[in-house]
């Protein structure tokens, strides 16, 4: 009777280790679908101005610290997001794009580029350690980064996506 109990146990212990294999997969293609969907939607209405710029803030961000024309922090609960802000590239720009392809010492998991309406975007997941992942939304001369655990890309790519897609100058 113990024998069986044990290969029950077992069994279950690898198949729920090879359902978490998948998890990363699904959420890297559930994020960067997302992320096309609101690239290529209408942006959110704008709910903060910050140096001249409207953009929208989810709900449970908030910025963090003063910010300067180009760098702006926000946070959620512990995690920390970095919006760059380039005003000389247009939103065609592929600067950030082919500097992060550039470097040689990124490990690139999965990255996916969109064009629509003259602007260039592209979202990226790069391997940072064991267990957490930097992502990277982009639209012309905009970009968001944050360090994720592989259980939130998925929505962390939605959610940076809908700030980035969101953001204006006046």
């Amino acid at each position: 009777m113990t024998r069986n109990w044990m290969r029950v146990f077992f069994a279950s212990l690898a198949v729920i280790l090879l359902v978490g294999c998948s998890t990363m997969e699904e959420n890297v293609e559930d994020g960067i679908e997302k992320a096309k969907l609101v690239f290529q939607g209408d942006a959110e209405k704008p709910n903060e101005e910050i140096n001249n710029m409207k953009l929208f803030i989810p709900s449970g961000f908030s910025i963090e610290e003063e910010p300067d024309e180009t760098n702006i922090i926000l946070s959620k609960g512990k995690d920390s997001y970095i919006l760059f802000l380039n005003p000389n590239e247009l939103p065609g720009s592929r600067l950030y794009y082919d500097l992060m392809m550039a470097d040689t010492n990124l490990n690139i998991v999965e990255e996916k580029t969109f064009e629509q309406n003259g602007r260039f975007g592209f979202v990226a997941i790069l391997e940072n350690s064991a267990e957490k992942y930097e992502l990277i939304t982009s639209i012309g001369g905009i970009k968001l980064t944050t360090i994720s655990k592989q259980q939130n890309i998925a929505g962390n790519l939605d959610k940076m996506m809908t700030i980035v897609r969101s953001i204006s100058t006046n």
